[in-house]
């Protein structure tokens, strides 16, 4: 049986994929690559002795731009606007080596793995043109996709290969930064709440979407669940999970339709509001939306565990987690007495 691809037509043509009835959604994407060098290579890096200058910071930004034009070089690629692009070029001397990772993030209808891909690429292509003059035996391997997240087909990590330094499932761009996992030791739960995605009538988008978020910055997810906008369910769930779990995340019901009770609900079983998060949230959310203000999303803990009220949508549940995740593993800690040194 043959896959048809989606960049030809019944005919054969090849033809953009039509991604006009699209949702546009948070999407990220990291890449990676390397260029072996010879030793004579490595040590001119490391004296920045090369003709054409610091080799390094030059490819990086050959990648940033690089990424930024991937429509007009892979010809059914879809023009996007990037958020954010960041390039890391870095020297393992004793390797005779240089490892290339690109971080890419938008709001976009279609992924950005190829902006990422194309950086990777055309800085080990700049690495070696700023570097032949001395030594053509240079090669470039490895380059790949290590992880990205958003869009229909949802989250991709790549096996760990040889030469990375931490393997992709260790990895988790923030604004940008390749950093190690963060909230490891952190048991956590996601709730749900939504009347259509109880009855099986709406697909779950957030959740899973802030368990793979929560998974990939070290937390252990060990429960999840979908209820329906009903006061008693939510609160009931909340309680029966805090004394298992350090962090709750809720997705939806923060709204003001008159079924939007998950604040009413974690406030009445609530020890202390933590205001500051939700304000945190809404701030970040206006920068997406004039509608932010109307959003009632809170945090407040119970016991030792820290229950956070995220919006319904996953682009929000998204966009909300990136705001508040730097001070979620600190606030954990300091629940719970851990060293948050």
């Amino acid at each position: 049986m043959s896959l048809l691809s989606s960049h030809l037509d019944e005919e054969g043509h090849p033809v953009m994929v039509d991604v006009s009835g699209k949702q546009t959604t948070y999407r990220e994407a990291l890449a990676e690559g390397f260029v072996n060098l010879t030793d004579e290579i490595a040590q001119a890096i490391v004296k920045n002795e090369t003709a054409k200058g610091d080799v390094l910071k030059v490819a990086e930004l050959a990648g940033i731009m690089a990424a930024k034009r991937t429509s007009e070089l892979i010809p059914l690629c879809h023009p996007i606007r990037l958020d954010n692009v960041k390039v890391e070029c870095s020297l393992d001397a004793s390797e005779k080596k240089v490892k290339i990772r690109a971080f890419a993030k938008a709001d976009e209808v279609t992924g950005v793995e190829m902006e990422a891909l194309t950086a990777v690429s055309v800085a080990a292509l700049t690495i070696y043109d700023m570097c032949k003059g001395i030594d053509k035996g240079m090669s470039v391997e490895g380059i790949r996709l290590l992880r990205k997240s958003g869009g229909k087909s949802g989250d991709y990590v790549a096996h760990p290969g040889e030469g990375s330094s931490l393997t992709p499932s260790e990895l988790t761009p923030s604004d940008g930064k390749l950093t190690v996992k963060k909230m490891r030791g952190v048991c956590a739960g996601v709730l749900t709440v939504s009347d259509k995605g109880s009855k099986g009538e709406r697909i779950d988008t957030a959740g899973p979407a802030l368990r793979g978020l929560l998974e990939s910055a070290g937390a252990e997810v060990i429960h999840t669940a979908v209820v329906p906008d009903e006061s008693g369910a939510i609160s009931d769930t909340v309680n029966r999970w805090a004394g298992e779990t350090h962090l709750i995340l809720t997705t939806g019901g923060t709204g003001l339709s008159m079924r939007d009770v998950t604040p009413e609900a974690l406030t009445g079983i609530a020890d202390r509001i933590v205001p500051g998060l939700g304000e945190l949230m809404r701030a970040e959310s206006l920068k997406h939306t004039p509608n932010a203000p109307l959003s009632r999303g809170l945090a407040v803990t119970c016991g030792r565990c820290l229950v956070v009220a995220l919006p319904g949508s996953e682009r929000g549940a998204r966009q909300c987690f990136a705001a508040i995740e730097p001070a979620l593993r600190h606030a954990v800690g300091i629940l719970n007495g851990w060293d948050t040194d």
